[in-house]
């Protein structure tokens, strides 16, 4: 993700080479997250958009799971809310996310270690 300075300077380029005219969209990354996050409009709608659909699948299912047994629709949200904030410590996820690098870059499983616990 480009700093402000670094989409200044391809901003320029792209005027430099006749392209004032085009329309764009800035994003300020970082405002928008904690705007999200305060929440001032009190928005209630949250989107998690997948590029995989079995992923989304795997959700469904999940959020259907714990529908089922509460029968609550404010209790399943704060059940699974509850579930993402308890599920890993940041310490765990860059293990985690350390051992897929290592397999990316060819390692073989059985060298890493805790992989077992990551495939179940």
């Amino acid at each position: 993700m480009p700093s402000l300075k670094e989409a200044f300077d391809r901003l320029k380029w792209e005027l430099e080479q006749g392209r004032g005219e085009e329309k764009v969209h800035v994003v300020y990354v970082e405002r928008e997250q904690k705007e999200r996050i305060k929440n001032d409009k009190r928005k209630t709608r949250f989107v998690l958009c997948c590029d995989d659909p079995d992923l989304c699948s795997r959700f469904e299912v999940e959020k259907d799971r714990i529908f089922r047994r509460v029968r609550n629709k404010a209790v399943m949200l704060s059940l699974m809310e509850r579930a993402w904030r308890e599920a890993l410590s940041n310490q765990q996820l860059d293990r985690i996310m350390a051992e897929l690098d290592a397999i990316d870059s060819g390692l073989p499983r059985a060298e890493i270690p805790h992989w077992q616990e990551i495939e179940q």
